[in-house]
């Protein structure tokens, strides 16, 4: 049986579970799609394989995750690739899952660094 099959019937606690074995590295690649297992997921699990793409430990490109993302963790997302922290996500890549207050903050940021030191 495929496991994919069985996500909208688990609950959370065996959704963790798939979870951990997935960060773990205890499954077989072909096995499941980590992308098809995220909608299933609460905020939690998620914002956790989230970082673990961005870590490396999942083979998986962390954009992928940026639909599922809440505000507050894009927030973060936005800030960790301001400062250096991420350099595997490119900000031009986050900006169609971005509210409009976070594209005008980096807007503004980026215009700021390109004008002319007096």
């Amino acid at each position: 049986m495929k496991l994919v099959r069985m996500l909208p019937f688990l609950e959370n606690a065996e959704l963790k579970e798939l979870v951990d074995s997935i960060l773990n590295d205890q499954l077989d690649k072909d096995s499941i799609s980590i992308i098809e297992v995220v909608p299933f997921l609460e905020d939690e699990e998620i914002n956790r394989l989230f970082n673990g793409a961005i870590e490396g430990k999942i083979d998986v490109n962390p954009v992928a995750f940026l639909p599922f993302l809440e505000n507050e963790a894009m927030n973060e997302l936005v800030d960790r690739i301001q400062s250096g922290e991420i350099t595997n996500v490119k900000i031009e890549s986050i900006i169609p899952f971005l509210e409009k207050e976070q594209i005008q903050k980096i807007f503004r940021d980026t215009l700021n660094s390109m004008k002319k030191k007096e």
